[in-house]
Protein backbone atom coordinates (compact mmCIF):
# COMPACT_ATOMS: atom_id res chain seq x y z
CA UNK A 1 0.00 0.00 0.00
CA UNK A 2 1.30 3.45 -0.55
CA UNK A 3 1.17 6.82 1.48
CA UNK A 4 0.05 6.80 5.52
CA UNK A 5 -0.66 10.99 5.92
CA UNK A 6 -2.16 13.25 3.48
CA UNK A 7 -0.08 14.77 0.77
CA UNK A 8 -1.72 17.56 0.30
CA UNK A 9 -0.34 20.94 0.21
CA UNK A 10 -2.79 24.29 -0.38
CA UNK A 11 -0.86 26.61 -2.71
CA UNK A 12 -2.53 29.57 -1.99
CA UNK A 13 -2.97 31.70 1.18
CA UNK A 14 -7.18 31.41 0.16
CA UNK A 15 -6.49 27.89 0.32
CA UNK A 16 -4.49 27.30 3.59
CA UNK A 17 -7.36 29.38 5.44
CA UNK A 18 -9.70 27.03 4.01
CA UNK A 19 -7.88 23.80 4.24
CA UNK A 20 -7.87 24.54 8.09
CA UNK A 21 -11.29 25.46 8.64
CA UNK A 22 -12.64 22.98 6.45
CA UNK A 23 -10.64 20.74 4.61
CA UNK A 24 -12.95 19.31 1.65
CA UNK A 25 -10.24 20.29 -0.95
CA UNK A 26 -7.71 17.59 1.24
CA UNK A 27 -10.29 14.99 1.45
CA UNK A 28 -10.93 15.20 -2.24
CA UNK A 29 -7.22 14.86 -3.28
CA UNK A 30 -6.97 12.34 -0.37
CA UNK A 31 -9.81 10.31 -1.77
CA UNK A 32 -9.17 10.17 -5.70
CA UNK A 33 -5.94 11.84 -6.25
CA UNK A 34 -3.61 10.22 -3.71
CA UNK A 35 -5.61 7.14 -2.69
CA UNK A 36 -3.68 4.56 -1.34
CA UNK A 37 -4.31 1.00 -3.54
CA UNK A 38 -2.79 -2.27 -3.42
CA UNK A 39 0.25 -3.09 -5.65
CA UNK A 40 -1.86 -6.08 -7.12
CA UNK A 41 -4.59 -2.95 -8.64
CA UNK A 42 -7.05 -4.80 -11.46
CA UNK A 43 -10.09 -4.87 -12.89
CA UNK A 44 -11.69 -6.44 -9.71
CA UNK A 45 -11.37 -3.98 -7.68
CA UNK A 46 -13.27 -1.64 -9.79
CA UNK A 47 -16.54 -3.85 -8.88
CA UNK A 48 -17.15 -1.57 -5.32
CA UNK A 49 -17.20 1.60 -7.53
CA UNK A 50 -19.45 -0.17 -9.79
CA UNK A 51 -21.70 -1.07 -6.99
CA UNK A 52 -22.01 2.45 -5.39
CA UNK A 53 -23.53 3.76 -9.08
CA UNK A 54 -25.53 0.28 -9.65
CA UNK A 55 -26.88 1.51 -6.17
CA UNK A 56 -28.05 5.42 -6.95
CA UNK A 57 -29.43 3.27 -9.94
CA UNK A 58 -31.83 1.30 -7.53
CA UNK A 59 -32.59 4.19 -5.05
CA UNK A 60 -33.68 6.59 -7.70
CA UNK A 61 -35.67 4.07 -9.53
CA UNK A 62 -36.79 2.78 -6.45
CA UNK A 63 -38.17 6.30 -5.46
CA UNK A 64 -39.96 7.27 -8.31
CA UNK A 65 -41.41 3.88 -8.37
CA UNK A 66 -42.82 4.00 -4.56
CA UNK A 67 -44.98 7.31 -6.22
CA UNK A 68 -47.15 5.13 -7.37
CA UNK A 69 -47.25 1.77 -5.65
CA UNK A 70 -49.73 1.06 -3.16
CA UNK A 71 -48.37 -1.19 -0.16
CA UNK A 72 -52.24 -2.67 0.04
CA UNK A 73 -52.94 -6.22 -0.38
CA UNK A 74 -56.13 -5.59 -2.21
CA UNK A 75 -54.67 -2.93 -4.41
CA UNK A 76 -50.71 -3.38 -4.95
CA UNK A 77 -51.01 -6.06 -7.79
CA UNK A 78 -53.01 -3.17 -9.74
CA UNK A 79 -50.62 -0.82 -8.86
CA UNK A 80 -47.68 -2.84 -10.72
CA UNK A 81 -50.11 -3.30 -13.36
CA UNK A 82 -51.00 0.51 -13.86
CA UNK A 83 -46.76 1.30 -13.82
CA UNK A 84 -46.36 -1.02 -16.30
CA UNK A 85 -49.36 0.42 -18.42
CA UNK A 86 -50.28 4.25 -17.48
CA UNK A 87 -46.96 5.69 -16.22
CA UNK A 88 -44.71 7.30 -18.62
CA UNK A 89 -41.57 4.79 -18.81
CA UNK A 90 -43.15 3.13 -16.17
CA UNK A 91 -42.31 -0.58 -17.56
CA UNK A 92 -38.43 0.96 -18.39
CA UNK A 93 -38.37 1.89 -14.57
CA UNK A 94 -39.83 -1.18 -13.28
CA UNK A 95 -37.48 -3.25 -15.54
CA UNK A 96 -34.68 -1.31 -14.23
CA UNK A 97 -35.17 -1.55 -10.36
CA UNK A 98 -35.98 -5.53 -10.74
CA UNK A 99 -33.32 -6.30 -13.24
CA UNK A 100 -31.07 -3.81 -11.85
CA UNK A 101 -31.14 -5.75 -8.55
CA UNK A 102 -30.16 -9.46 -10.19
CA UNK A 103 -27.05 -7.11 -11.58
CA UNK A 104 -26.74 -5.77 -8.51
CA UNK A 105 -25.94 -8.77 -6.89
CA UNK A 106 -24.18 -10.32 -9.46
CA UNK A 107 -21.55 -7.19 -8.86
CA UNK A 108 -21.62 -7.62 -5.67
CA UNK A 109 -20.68 -11.88 -5.70
CA UNK A 110 -17.89 -10.55 -8.14
CA UNK A 111 -16.45 -8.02 -5.12
CA UNK A 112 -17.03 -10.93 -2.18
CA UNK A 113 -14.43 -13.38 -4.63
CA UNK A 114 -12.39 -11.03 -5.23
CA UNK A 115 -12.35 -10.19 -1.53
CA UNK A 116 -11.92 -14.09 -0.57
CA UNK A 117 -9.13 -14.27 -3.59
CA UNK A 118 -6.95 -11.47 -2.03
CA UNK A 119 -7.70 -12.23 1.77
CA UNK A 120 -9.36 -9.14 2.60
CA UNK A 121 -10.88 -11.11 5.28
CA UNK A 122 -7.35 -11.14 7.31
CA UNK A 123 -6.02 -8.91 10.02
CA UNK A 124 -6.07 -5.99 10.20
CA UNK A 125 -9.45 -5.97 8.08
CA UNK A 126 -11.51 -8.19 10.04
CA UNK A 127 -14.23 -6.25 11.19
CA UNK A 128 -14.29 -4.53 7.75
CA UNK A 129 -15.01 -7.96 5.77
CA UNK A 130 -17.56 -8.69 8.89
CA UNK A 131 -19.31 -5.46 7.98
CA UNK A 132 -19.53 -6.27 4.50
CA UNK A 133 -21.26 -9.49 5.49
CA UNK A 134 -23.30 -7.81 7.42
CA UNK A 135 -24.29 -5.22 4.61
CA UNK A 136 -24.68 -8.75 2.17
CA UNK A 137 -27.21 -9.93 4.26
CA UNK A 138 -29.55 -6.68 4.37
CA UNK A 139 -29.09 -6.75 0.97
CA UNK A 140 -30.74 -10.50 0.59
CA UNK A 141 -33.20 -8.96 2.72
CA UNK A 142 -34.14 -6.30 0.99
CA UNK A 143 -34.24 -8.30 -2.42
CA UNK A 144 -36.70 -10.46 -0.73
CA UNK A 145 -38.78 -8.07 0.68
CA UNK A 146 -38.96 -6.23 -3.03
CA UNK A 147 -40.09 -9.34 -4.10
CA UNK A 148 -43.09 -9.75 -2.24
CA UNK A 149 -44.66 -6.31 -3.28
CA UNK A 150 -46.14 -7.04 -6.23
CA UNK A 151 -48.02 -9.63 -4.13
CA UNK A 152 -49.50 -12.02 -6.49
CA UNK A 153 -49.24 -15.57 -6.17
CA UNK A 154 -45.60 -16.33 -6.01
CA UNK A 155 -45.31 -13.20 -3.86
CA UNK A 156 -47.41 -14.27 -1.07
CA UNK A 157 -46.32 -17.72 -0.94
CA UNK A 158 -42.59 -16.67 -1.33
CA UNK A 159 -43.38 -14.69 2.19
CA UNK A 160 -45.22 -17.51 3.88
CA UNK A 161 -42.43 -20.03 3.03
CA UNK A 162 -39.87 -17.67 4.06
CA UNK A 163 -41.09 -16.29 6.74
CA UNK A 164 -41.67 -19.77 8.21
CA UNK A 165 -38.21 -20.88 8.16
CA UNK A 166 -38.31 -18.68 11.54
CA UNK A 167 -40.13 -20.87 13.53
CA UNK A 168 -36.98 -23.20 13.37
CA UNK A 169 -35.69 -20.93 16.30
CA UNK A 170 -35.97 -22.86 19.68
CA UNK A 171 -38.47 -20.92 21.52
CA UNK A 172 -39.06 -17.56 19.92
CA UNK A 173 -39.59 -19.08 16.26
CA UNK A 174 -43.07 -19.04 16.43
CA UNK A 175 -43.32 -14.89 18.06
CA UNK A 176 -40.25 -14.03 15.41
CA UNK A 177 -42.63 -15.30 12.56
CA UNK A 178 -45.82 -13.52 13.75
CA UNK A 179 -43.64 -10.45 14.31
CA UNK A 180 -42.71 -10.56 10.68
CA UNK A 181 -45.94 -11.00 9.46
CA UNK A 182 -47.85 -8.71 12.01
CA UNK A 183 -50.64 -12.01 12.53
CA UNK A 184 -50.74 -15.53 11.79
CA UNK A 185 -50.60 -15.43 8.29
CA UNK A 186 -49.18 -13.61 5.50
CA UNK A 187 -51.88 -10.53 4.73
CA UNK A 188 -51.70 -6.35 4.69
CA UNK A 189 -49.46 -5.64 7.96
CA UNK A 190 -47.12 -7.98 6.66
CA UNK A 191 -46.70 -6.16 3.16
CA UNK A 192 -46.79 -2.73 4.59
CA UNK A 193 -44.02 -3.81 7.11
CA UNK A 194 -42.13 -5.35 4.04
CA UNK A 195 -42.71 -2.37 1.54
CA UNK A 196 -41.22 -0.03 4.42
CA UNK A 197 -38.09 -2.25 5.33
CA UNK A 198 -37.42 -2.66 1.33
CA UNK A 199 -37.60 1.38 0.95
CA UNK A 200 -35.83 2.10 4.96
CA UNK A 201 -32.82 -0.50 4.22
CA UNK A 202 -30.98 0.70 0.72
CA UNK A 203 -30.76 4.27 2.53
CA UNK A 204 -29.21 2.30 5.30
CA UNK A 205 -26.85 0.79 2.92
CA UNK A 206 -25.22 4.04 1.66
Amino acid sequence: MSGGHSTYTPKTRIGRWFDARLPLPRMVHDQFIAYPVPRNLNYAYSFGGILSMMLATQIVTGVVLAMHYAADATLAFNSVDKIMRDVNSGWLLRYLHSNGASFFFIAVYIHVSRGLYYGSYKAPRELLWVLGCTNLLLMMATAFMGYVLPWGQMSFWGATVITGFFTAIPLVGDWVQQLLLGGFAADNPTLNRFFALHYLLPFMLT
